[in-house]
């Protein structure tokens, strides 16, 4: 603030001084007074007198193409070419030294800038009354100040659907010419919009160079210097505080900077920056001027605004450094600007996604897609706006606010693994969040590690190959020891309990043997386990049943039917808790319980019968587990099949939608 205060105390000493002495409206330009100077008349006079001898031949004047206060633009056409031109003479009424010797500058001034933003002048010469007359490039076209906000013009004359782009692209070839002309050491001082003429092809062309002043002394004395402008001279409405003039001097190539930063603040604000409203009083206009905090629209912020203000800046110094930074500053923000677009884009992808996230799930597998397609379409917009310029805060932010929600999500869900791929994208994340995620999936994995072993524990293809072999053996001896009692009871109708102890001591000790032998492989699972201890208990109980009811008196036939009732209620138990695909087994247990105690006398074919059904059940469970999956993976795939008919549902739903709509 130090470093202004000198130029606001200038300013303001100049404010009523100004006030009292311009009576032109703000869009008018202000010309300095500077023909006082004995300097000026021998320019005039030179200039004139070596324009003497040269006169109209060679051109042939048409109608009038435009006047301004002074002059008058015809257009013509020159004879040796053939090729259209206008020509650019002061009025009668108009003809005075100010005037002759602005229109020699602008003829210099535009002569000696060979760019292609600058009109060619092709001929200066002396017209019938002695006045000056410049040849130019004759443009078809209109000031930019009637296309500027002309919406509806730009789309159908030029195809540009968005006005901000195209008027900034026309800023940015205005920034070409002004730093062409710096580069010639010439300031132009008079950059507004009725001085840019828009070619029917979409040419640029800056003009009126009439208050341009040169910041080297060539010694030719054709242009004032910047050195000596302490006059008041510019466009009010567009003026950067040191245009006010006074001494010392301070024009330089921030002073057309500042002209561009108004030029920029007119395309985003619709008006001019230091005239408020219509018919403002000069001195509030002038106050503007001094003040140089120009007031932007709200929907301006950001970026843009910063580039407006910065070239507006009340303080030279604190502008940009030249014309070509202010325009690589228009350049970067379109290409910011599409980053931008990108992002807003995928922020209202994230606000749908916050408004899904908040409603209470119904079909889970919908819903969960639903998120999920809401998420993606964000996530690529956001990247996408990243890509393209990665210092977007309003794609940043987005990003992380969308990973964080389906975080959540995903650990609402019970699924860390997924919420840790999330989180591996997001940069620099919350620790809150870091733990929460790492406290999941060490749960989850604990949980797993507890479901893996649980099912490990009764996993049917673990020793699988030694249950079979087992079974076998122990089923056939089973099956065909009924056989030999019965044979034996008819051939001895005075046997009795000892015979079948005897043989159920001697298969309990075969079962003890063979479970020895397959002691690892029975082992390893609590299913096995489980199976070796039944399997012992019905041998145990036969053993214990037997003697029982031989040392109680009780008859054989009466003991037959009690072992069939204990073989089914083991093998029932066994069906209901351990394995349900026992069942067969089970039944024909209960079938032979039931059909020995109605004649007992065929107790043994009935008991050889079910101990077979149990073999062959046995055979047919566990000698193709190999084939079948574990309950862990068809609990995912009936899982998987149930999403993968949601996702058909929806298919198909979707297109007898597109069928409908289309008949319409």
């Amino acid at each position: 603030m130090a470093e202004e205060d000198p130029l606001a105390a200038t300013m303001d000493a100049r404010l009523l001084e100004a006030a009292r002495t311009i009576e032109h409206p703000p869009g008018a330009t202000v010309v300095p007074d500077e023909l006082d100077a004995s300097w000026a008349e021998e320019t005039i006079a030179r200039a004139l007198g070596s324009l003497a001898g040269s006169d109209a031949s060679g051109l042939a004047i048409h109608g009038t193409i435009g006047e301004g206060g002074m002059g008058i633009v015809r257009a013509g056409t020159q004879l040796s070419l053939g090729r259209e031109v206008a020509i650019k003479t002061l009025k009668d009424e108009a003809r005075s030294e100010r005037a002759t010797l602005k229109l020699l500058r602008e003829a210099w001034v535009t002569g000696a800038l060979e760019h292609p933003n600058v009109v060619p002048v092709y001929d200066l010469s002396l017209d019938a009354s002695g006045g000056p007359r410049i040849v130019l490039k004759r443009i078809a076209g209109e000031p930019w100040a009637d296309l500027m906000h002309a919406r509806e013009a730009l789309r159908d004359r030029f195809g540009a659907h968005d006005a901000l782009e195209w008027n900034l692209r026309i800023l940015m070839q205005v920034c070409n010419a002004v730093r062409y002309a710096h580069s010639r050491g010439i300031l132009h001082r008079d950059l507004k919009p009725e001085n840019v003429m828009i070619g029917e092809f979409g040419e640029v062309y800056v003009l009126d160079w009439g208050l341009a002043v040169a910041m080297h002394d060539d010694g030719s004395g054709r242009l004032p210097l910047a050195k000596d402008a302490v006059e008041m001279a510019g466009t009010p409405a567009y003026m950067a505080p040191e245009m006010l003039g006074g001494a010392p001097p301070r024009v330089d190539e921030r002073t057309d900077v500042y002209l561009l930063g108004a030029l920029l603040y007119e395309i985003v604000a619709g008006r001019p920056p230091h005239a408020p409203e219509d018919g403002a009083p000069m001195m509030q206009i002038l106050a503007s001027i001094v003040r140089s905090e120009p007031e932007l629209p709200e929907a301006i912020e950001g970026e843009l605004a910063r580039i407006v203000r910065r070239a507006m800046h009340r303080d030279p110094k604190q502008r940009f450094e030249s014309a070509e930074q202010l325009r690589l500053a228009l350049a970067r923000f379109l290409e910011h600007r599409g980053s931008l677009a990108l992002a807003a884009d995928a922020q209202q992808r994230l606000r749908e996604l916050e408004e899904e996230r908040s409603k209470p799930i119904g079909d889970a597998d919908e819903a969960r897609l639903r998120l999920y397609h809401l998420f993606g379409e964000c996530r690529f917009g956001f990247l996408e706006a990243l890509r393209i310029w990665n210092d977007n805060d309003v794609a940043h932010a987005g990003l992380r606010r969308a990973l964080t929600l389906m975080i959540e999500l995903e650990l609402e869900q019970g699924d860390p693994k997924a919420a840790s791929v999330l989180l591996a994208e997001l940069t620099s994340p919350p620790q809150e969040l870091v733990v929460r995620v790492n406290d999941a999936r060490r749960a989850k994995e604990r949980e797993e590690a507890k479901r893996a072993a649980l099912v490990r524990q009764f996993d049917p293809s673990i020793g699988r190959r030694t249950r079979v072999v087992v079974s076998t053996i122990l089923g056939v001896i089973w099956t065909l020891l009924p056989w030999v009692g019965f044979v034996l009871e008819q051939n001895d109708p005075t046997i009795d309990q000892r015979a079948p102890l005897l043989s159920s001591c001697a298969m309990l000790v075969l079962a003890s043997v063979i479970g020895y032998w397959a002691r690892e492989a029975l082992s390893r699972t609590a299913l096995n386990r489980t199976l070796v201890r039944v399997v012992a208990a019905v041998l145990i109980g036969q053993v214990a049943l037997y003697a029982v009811t031989w040392k109680l008196g009780v008859t054989y036939e009466q003991t037959r039917p009690i072992v069939l009732l204990l073989y089914a209620l083991c093998a029932s138990l066994t069906a209901s808790a351990l394995e349900r695909r026992f069942w067969p087994a089970a039944l024909a247990m209960c079938a032979a319980f039931v059909l020995g105690a109605v004649w007992p006398v065929y107790a043994w074919p009935f008991e050889s019968f079910a101990n077979l059904v149990l073999t062959v059940n046995v055979l047919v469970i566990w000698g193709r587990v190999d084939d079948e999956p574990s309950a862990t993976t068809q609990s995912e795939a009936r899982r998987r099949r149930s999403f993968q008919e949601f996702l058909a549902r929806k298919q198909k739903r979707e297109s007898i939608g597109e069928s409908h709509a289309g008949r319409r």
